[in-house]
């Protein structure tokens, strides 16, 4: 019997096409002989739809299609299983039928790269038996049978992880990438499980997670960076723990893993931010700073944290360097800039914290803030002047400022001495060379709100702490009412004399500390005369004042 051609949408597409062409013709040459009159308003065509039969049979012929693929996958796991079978009777030695079983999944794998850009349904099908052939295939012969030791098992599976990325690369299959590499994270977890050998884990998943890197800087694998860096944070994070509890792997060995870590994904952002010129993801912007934290929170754990002082302070000497040297320009790229001397100024925060203390660390973040706010302000820079605001801010809350100058003025605590704690001083100083920075290069056209905030704030805490220091040799409490009162009178007439409108704001907020200070210390522990001598102090300044700001 002869066969018949198979019916498909398109063909009758095409048919109805050709006869409706057919069509046009003869009604052409029918007004063009007088036989058909002509028309008055062309009516709009038909939609044209495919004949409801052959419909259920295309879905139909899909389905079929679809059947036997799975079928197929099916009677692949089922030759895996006869291969177990044949190794557990010993009809095949043991290591022989660990190889052919490899080597079975690889093959599926290659099945997997055939037809992938035709058919994507076919190869992700193929990928997907492949990856349920080998996980537990490796697993078994590893851990069960022990028929291949833990080192070749890993190699194994990332070799699996490497064809599947590269197999993906080649045919434009996303489906190949992230089978492989999920079924390669979570055989090497399993591995690890079972034989405890965390330094095996550990290189396997970075080898994973840097053969992804490795594509994302060639544009590949982008959207699967998450997945492995993910499984690396991780993995990093539990073999530190496991290094500090006795019988725990080598802290040699684990320092490595978290620099190989730290290095992978720096080297992969520096590469597609700095050699390539492109925005730097949400992703890198996260996973810089999650790799960085497991790595010197977990160093700490293991080593003196004076080395990892000094990496911090490395690390944000370069994230300053690359930041005004290679990004500064670039104004189009914002983001990269921002991002960068974000992680200047935390690395280099860490790194001084754990290096320093005292007066030295509180010298240096003054250092710090008057060095960054002159660069601000003289190169045209927000961003670092943010980081002189955020350093004189690490300034003043380890030299204690606030509290210690509230002690000397209020006299809050009985132990107040008369000297002053260097680290008070290195504050003060740098306050003074910051505010005297906003007095000079301050003004300008396109001054914004957050300058006047800026220069109030500074100023504040500068007057605060130079009463502070001069309250420390004053006894007497009406003696410091009158300091209070007298800075505040001071301030009024200093705005007003060189038209500095921080000073001028200033001027009531200081009179009110001094009547907080009047009624906090003068009226609970003050005698009757002393009493008098403060009321006169404040009274006169709160006459005094509105005339001098009148003026």
């Amino acid at each position: 019997m002869d066969e018949q051609p198979e019916i498909t949408a398109a063909t009758l597409l095409r048919l109805n096409e050709e006869v409706a062409g057919l069509r046009r013709r003869v009604d052409c040459l029918e007004r063009a002989a007088g036989l058909a009159p002509e028309p008055q308003a062309q009516a709009p065509p038909l939609p044209v739809l495919p004949a409801a039969g052959p419909v259920p049979e295309l879905a139909i012929d899909q389905a079929g299609n679809l059947a036997p693929l799975f079928g197929w996958s099916l009677l692949g796991i089922a030759g895996a299983y006869l291969l177990r079978a044949m190794t557990e009777s010993g009809t095949l030695p043991g290591f022989a039928g660990a190889g052919i079983g490899i080597a079975y999944a690889a093959y599926w794998l290659y099945l997997a790269s055939r037809d992938a850009l035709d058919k994507p349904i076919f190869s992700t099908v193929h990928g997907l038996t492949a990856a349920l052939i080998l996980a537990p295939m490796v697993y078994e012969t590893t851990v069960r049978f022990r028929l291949i030791p833990l080192t070749t098992a890993s190699a194994i599976v990332v070799l699996f992880a490497l064809m599947g990325l590269g197999i993906g690369w080649k045919r434009n299959v996303n489906a190949i990438a992230w089978i492989s590499t999920i079924a390669a994270i979570a055989t090497a977890t399993a591995l690890f499980r079972e034989t405890h050998d965390a330094i095996t884990w550990a290189v396997t998943i970075l080898v994973i997670a840097l053969a992804i890197e490795i594509s994302a800087c060639r544009d590949h694998w982008l959207s699967l960076r998450w997945i492995a860096a993910i499984a690396a944070d991780l993995t990093i994070m539990i073999v530190t723990m496991l290094a500090v509890r006795p019988n725990g792997p080598a802290v040699n060995l684990v320092l490595a893993a978290q620099i190989a870590l730290l290095t992978i994904y720096v080297a992969s952002t520096v590469d597609r931010t700095i050699l390539r010129g492109l925005t730097i993801s949400w992703f890198e912007i996260g996973q810089a700073v999650a790799a960085f934290a497991v790595s010197i929170i977990g160093a700490l754990q293991l080593t003196d944290q004076a080395h990892v002082g000094l990496f911090c302070v490395a690390g944000g000497v370069l994230c300053y360097l690359v930041s005004f040297a290679f990004l500064e320009s670039s104004r189009g790229h914002d983001r990269n800039f921002y991002t960068y001397s974000t992680y200047a100024v935390l690395l280099s925060t860490a790194g001084g914290t754990l290096l320093l203390s005292g007066f030295l660390l509180s010298a240096t973040w003054s250092l710090l803030a008057v060095v960054m706010i002159g660069a601000g302000f003289t190169r045209g820079r927000d961003t670092l002047r943010v980081h002189s605001a955020v350093y004189l801010v690490l300034g003043i809350a380890s030299s204690k400022l606030p509290q210690v100058a509230t002690d000397r003025i209020v006299r809050t605590s009985s132990d107040v001495r008369p000297d002053v704690p260097a680290s008070f001083i290195a504050v003060l100083v740098g306050l003074a060379l910051c505010y005297f920075a906003i007095w000079k290069w301050g003004e300008r056209d396109d001054k914004h709100w957050t300058d006047t905030v800026e220069a109030i704030l500074v100023a504040a805490i500068l007057c605060l702490g130079m009463d502070g220091v001069l309250a420390g040799w004053i006894s007497v409490a009406p003696l410091r009412t009158a300091l209070l009162t007298a800075t505040a009178i001071l301030a009024g007439w200093a705005g007003g004399r060189w038209q500095r409108r921080e000073l001028t704001w200033l001027a009531y907020p200081l009179l009110a500390v001094a009547g907080l200070k009047l009624v906090a210390e003068d009226f609970q522990n003050g005698q009757s005369i002393t009493l008098v001598a403060s009321l006169i102090f404040f009274g006169g300044g709160m006459i005094v004042m509105p005339r001098l700001m009148r003026k």
